[in-house]
């Protein structure tokens, strides 16, 4: 993290503070990224790491402890993570630490200057693409057997957006490379013949208002044709993620997509699992 306080990691602390305690908002969805989750679960496959896990509201930590040996939380925000373990029993409080102050974007306070920049030259931000693309996490590489990033995507994309602002011209361009350079830190964490787990949402109501009321036969289609027609967050469009995956690593499962209401917002949410092998990048 940034030795100073950093204005953008504040609208994602104020966004954790508006959630905190409120886990009923989250149970359907809690219920599907659990479930995925657990299902990874394997003889060889028991160390878990959690990023951008945040108030641990779309987790069950207390459920996937029975299915790991040891479980790592990572975030950025401290007092998230702290909320995260909280009322945990003895067994799966002893299998779960905690990484807090990880930016891992692993370009926050570079994207904390352009914020405070009235205007940026080309060639500041085709420095950071590359940085966004080549940084290393700031964790341990190749330790875990199973690495989940937990709608974690689409708030890295919205720090770019609060850098620059979604007009920008150079936007699109920094938001994948900010993507790129997300799943090939998922790669370089997980561990040989490691499993990496995407979930992320992709479109709200706000840009496809049927998605509150659709029924669950016709979730599929409508948000099959919502891709099509080019409706999807920047960057999070599910069929460039899966082309994405499989193009560099051994095998991708993508699983069906779910509905996760929060207040008034509906978002539809992807998974992609993936087997580490063929990493995205060579592994450092």
């Amino acid at each position: 993290m940034t030795s100073s306080p950093s204005p953008i990691a504040h609208v994602h602390f104020e966004r954790n503070q508006c959630t905190r305690g409120d886990r009923d908002a989250f149970s359907g969805h809690r219920r599907q990224v659990t479930e995925l989750i657990a299902n990874t679960a394997s003889a060889s496959h028991r160390r878990l790491c959690l990023l951008g896990v945040g108030n641990g509201n779309d987790v069950d930590l207390e459920f996937l402890a029975s299915h790991f040996d040891e479980i790592c939380l990572v975030d950025l925000d401290a007092a998230a993570l702290q909320q995260c373990v909280d009322g945990l029993s003895m067994t799966a409080a002893s299998r779960t630490t905690l990484r807090d102050g990880v930016d891992l974007s692993c370009i926050l306070s570079q994207l904390d200057l352009l914020h405070a920049e009235p205007s940026v030259s080309e060639q500041t931000l085709d420095d950071l693409a590359l940085l966004a693309r080549d940084l290393p996490p700031q964790i341990d590489l190749g330790q875990w057997d199973v690495v989940v990033s937990t709608c974690l995507l689409s708030q890295l994309v919205d720090s770019v957006f609060i850098a620059v602002g979604a007009g920008h011209p150079r936007s699109a361009d920094l938001v994948v490379a900010v993507r790129d350079g997300h799943l090939a830190q998922l790669a370089a964490l997980a561990g040989d013949r490691g499993k990496i787990l995407l979930i992320t949402d992709f479109v709200s109501s706000d840009t496809l208002p049927e998605l509150r009321h659709v029924s669950a036969d016709q979730l599929q289609s409508l948000v099959h044709q919502a891709v099509a027609n080019r409706n999807f967050f920047t960057g999070l469009n599910p069929a460039v993620l899966l082309h994405r995956l499989q193009k560099d690593s051994v095998l991708v499962k993508p699983y069906p997509v779910w509905r996760w209401s929060l207040g008034p917002r509906c978002f539809a949410v992807c998974a992609l699992e993936t087997i580490s092998g063929l990493p995205l990048r060579d592994k450092k």
